[in-house]
């Protein structure tokens, strides 16, 4: 392994950009990360770096300089659902959440780092007319940083999950390899209507929700007690005359004593997985790092 590869994570979740990275020869050096169930994985995962929590704390603990940072900062305010009914005042990176941007940024302009990585909800593209973009493009060009930026979906990565994301690398006063640009691998061409031709998948083929659980993050004076049903639509795609093998399925789950539901821990488990940034798609990015 490269020595010069290292990387420092922030709003890490569970690791996904420190897994990736490593997986193609980097070390994770240190990462920020609020949630305290999400700081204890990576602990885990990555005894060798140092945990932080809070980023608005960062001046106090002394981050060693690293050749990348890699971040996804918070979407709440950015997501076209979670602004449906919010005060315009609030939204984009005007937002508490979305706007941790902005000193996310003060870290990269003070370790000056050779490699920024970001990744965020696609809806960050239109977010406040456009404007916030142009905001993240002019903070990362007055720090001296240009790039690429694109969106890839995680399903073309092996990755059982839609989840397309808007992903932006820059270097300090240097582009990153054009292969960013490119394919991350060959895709198969989609009807553009669907008409006579048979379009359907295996009702197990991607992730989708299927469980009563409590909302994370409710009102703390009512604890975690609302609740919600959400059901993916692709898992309403069932093959033809396979309804019993959705039963083989259930059955093997009661055979196999693996739990139908989630408790409280598996919850918190579940939404960081939820998450995460895919592990293979990182990887994939910090691969063209190597060849930049």
């Amino acid at each position: 392994m490269n020595e010069d590869k290292t990387l420092g994570e922030i709003c890490a979740g569970i690791g996904g950009f420190g897994l990736g990275f490593e997986q193609a020869g980097w070390k994770t050096i240190w990462q920020i990360e609020l949630d305290d169930v999400n700081r204890t994985v990576l602990a885990d995962r990555f005894p060798d770096a140092a945990q932080f929590k809070n980023i608005r704390d960062w001046r106090s603990y002394s981050l060693p300089k690293v050749s990348c940072i890699a971040f996804g900062f918070p979407c709440q305010d950015l997501s076209l659902m979670a602004n449906v009914a919010r005060d315009k005042s609030g939204r984009g990176l005007a937002g508490q959440r979305s706007g941790l941007f902005f000193p996310i940024m003060e870290i990269v302009r003070h370790l000056r780092p050779e490699w920024v990585a970001i990744e965020n909800v696609p809806a960050l593209l239109s977010s406040n007319n456009c404007e916030d973009f142009q905001a993240v493009i002019r903070e990362l060009a007055l720090s001296g940083y240009v790039g690429f930026w694109r969106v890839l979906n995680a399903q073309y990565f092996g990755v059982p999950q839609r989840r397309k994301r808007l992903i932006l690398v820059a270097g300090l006063g240097r582009h990153p390899s054009m292969d960013f640009l490119a394919d991350a691998q060959p895709v198969e061409n989609l009807p553009s209507a669907f008409g006579s031709e048979r379009f359907c998948a295996p009702a197990d083929a991607w992730a989708g929700y299927t469980l009563t659980a409590p909302t994370k993050g409710t009102d703390p004076r009512h604890g975690k007690t609302s609740s919600r049903y959400n059901m993916g639509s692709e898992l309403f795609i069932a093959e033809e005359n396979g309804w019993d093998q959705m039963l083989e399925r259930q059955r093997e789950i009661e055979l196999h004593g693996l739990r139908s539901g989630l408790d409280a821990f598996n919850l918190e488990e579940a939404y960081a997985a939820g998450n995460a940034f895919p592990p293979p798609m990182a990887k994939w990015i910090a691969e063209i790092l190597n060849r930049s």
